[in-house]
């Protein structure tokens, strides 16, 4: 099992970092990969899993929603009460050699609106036609890749599942009306297996009361755990995002765990909350992919559903104007603490435009791993989050358009999230003590520059004659251990998110096997994204 990487999104192994910034580094965007441009499309593509293969290529199923108001009426009532969800969906199905281009193949599954009529309820689209030839189908929902994003080692709990809503009640029919989960070993082969659903594996309850997702299994508290949007309602007094935790799949508790504070803009122009947070569990540490929404309270949306009652007199009108971007946190407690140091800026900015692609940055998912670099497909919105009133009487927020959902792909080199960045003048950093291995590897980029290690014991450094031990860490870098000092440190000249570094003379990092240490690195014009020690063999 591989060590994980100490990262710097946090200060949990940073001792010292005098004359170093903070950087958030931005992924590459590569813009949208899966158009909505198919009749079944007509209201957006949200991702709900992609996944790269053993031979390289991709699959992607993504949820395909359209308008349709003349039938309306035959959705349920809490699709039925907001236009914005006043849609019909199914899960489809696409394929990539590369994970850029896509293609959307032919299934022959299921009806699906065949063509648009743009003119009887415009601007709204209305269905033309019928025809099973579309990519829809897809019978089930992959919940989660528990296996490798959820902290799962039991291989037969590998994939999360729950069958599609169309399984569960027709088309249209509402996530909570399929909460029942299931474990899968592998990927249900639906196209060429018709035995799948026989090797389904019951989940012993259900997956959380709130929208039945499941993330990952928390070992620290021995617990499942799920985080979604809120636990009584988003609109007292804003948005928040909601740990919800079983040991049994059928008891569960909620506890608030993110929300805003008061570091965070609250004037009614740009009132900041948190809108959904995927997690995912990687390094040791549960990453939290933060849609970040800055809410336009001039701009409310009520209606009788929202309106103040007795019991809830303070309830104002739900405000969902607004924009989306995407930010980056971390918890080191099962998702129960969420650090804001990386997050009080965009990771992933929203789009500058009211039609920008990006304008909304909303739906991400775990990352794929591409060589050494890191594949985030998020989705995305054209437009305001108000783009569709609640009110089905109100005609959209644009005149000329409706916004869509459609998936866009960011692409970063792999857990450079945030560096500690030296400028031109050298700087020394100063880790808490950690535990020594065989070998000693940098993510970093020092093409510009230079690194040097030194490694220095976590024992207190006595001082004013041997009278008063101190655990000051600059005074570690006068006491480096023999043949581990800067100078014996091969310069660190790369740019790699794995960099093993070599000191000089024979000094083997395996003599300091399993004891404590702490690293200095002197740095100048360079970026230190993470180091780990590896484990090595054991001795004999």
């Amino acid at each position: 099992m591989e060590t994980p990487w100490q990262l710097f999104l946090d200060d949990c192994v940073v001792a010292r970092s005098t004359g170093f910034d903070r950087v958030l580094h931005h992924p590459r965007a590569l813009g949208v990969v899966i158009e909505s441009d198919r009749p079944w499309e007509t209201a957006g593509a949200p991702p709900v899993f992609v996944d790269r293969r053993e031979d390289g290529s991709f699959v992607c199923h993504y949820m395909a929603m359209w308008w349709d108001l003349d039938a309306s009426a035959s959705l349920p009532e809490d699709f039925r009460r907001d236009r914005a969800h006043n849609m019909f969906h199914r899960i489809a199905y696409a394929t990539s050699e590369d994970g850029i281009h896509w293609v959307k193949p032919n299934l022959g599954l299921v009806d699906a609106p065949a063509g648009v009529d743009w003119q009887t309820h415009a601007p709204y689209p209305s269905p033309l036609g019928t025809s099973r030839e579309n990519n829809l189908g897809v019978p089930y929902v992959v919940v989660a890749d528990l296996g490798r994003w959820g902290n799962v080692t039991d291989p037969a709990k590998r994939y999360a599942l729950r069958l599609a809503p169309e399984e569960a009640g027709g088309v249209g029919a509402s996530w909570t009306e399929s909460p029942k989960g299931y474990f899968a070993r592998e990927l249900p082969d639906f196209l060429n297996d018709p035995n799948w659903r026989g090797k389904l594996v019951p989940a012993e309850g259900e997956f959380n009361p709130r929208r039945r997702v499941l993330h990952f299994w928390d070992d620290l508290h021995d617990e499942w755990v799920a985080l979604d949007q809120g636990v009584i309602g988003h609109w007292i007094p804003s948005r928040e995002i909601a740990r919800f935790a079983s040991k049994d799949l059928v008891h569960w508790s909620s506890r608030s765990v993110l929300y805003p504070d008061a570091a965070d803009p609250h004037h009614a122009l740009c009132y900041d909350e948190p809108m959904s947070l995927t997690p995912f569990c990687a390094e040791g540490v549960v990453f939290g992919l933060l849609s970040w929404f800055h809410s336009d309270r001039t701009h409310p949306e009520g209606g009788p559903v929202w309106e103040p009652t007795p019991e809830h007199p303070n309830r104002w009108p739900w405000c969902r104007k607004g924009t989306n971007e995407m930010r980056i946190t971390l918890s080191r407690d099962g998702g129960i603490t969420w650090d804001r140091t990386s997050s009080r800026e965009a990771w992933i900015p929203h789009g500058p435009e009211e039609d920008s692609y990006d304008r909304l940055v909303i739906t991400p998912l775990p990352p794929v791993r591409v060589g050494d670099e890191d594949w985030f497909y998020i989705g995305v919105i054209n437009g305001n989050h108000l783009g569709i009133r609640n009110n089905a009487a109100q005609s959209p927020y644009y005149h000329d358009r409706l916004p869509k959902f459609q998936i866009a792909l960011y692409v970063q080199k792999r857990n450079r999230y945030v560096s500690l960045t030296a400028r031109n003048q050298p700087e020394v950093l100063i880790s808490r003590p950690v535990v020594s291995g065989a070998s000693l590897q940098l993510n970093v980029d020092a093409s510009r520059g230079e690194v040097r290690v030194g490694i220095a014991s976590a024992e207190p450094v006595p001082t004013f004659d041997g009278t008063t031990p101190s655990t000051a860490p600059h005074l570690l870098e006068d006491r480096l251990l023999p043949g581990f000092g800067f100078d014996d440190c091969a310069p660190v000249l790369a740019n790699s998110v794995e960099h093993a570094v070599q000191f000089k003379g024979g000094a083997a990092l395996d003599s300091l096997k399993g004891r404590s240490v702490c690293l200095l690195f002197r740095m100048v014009d360079a970026d230190l994204y993470g180091f780990r020690f590896a484990p090595g063999p054991e001795r004999p």
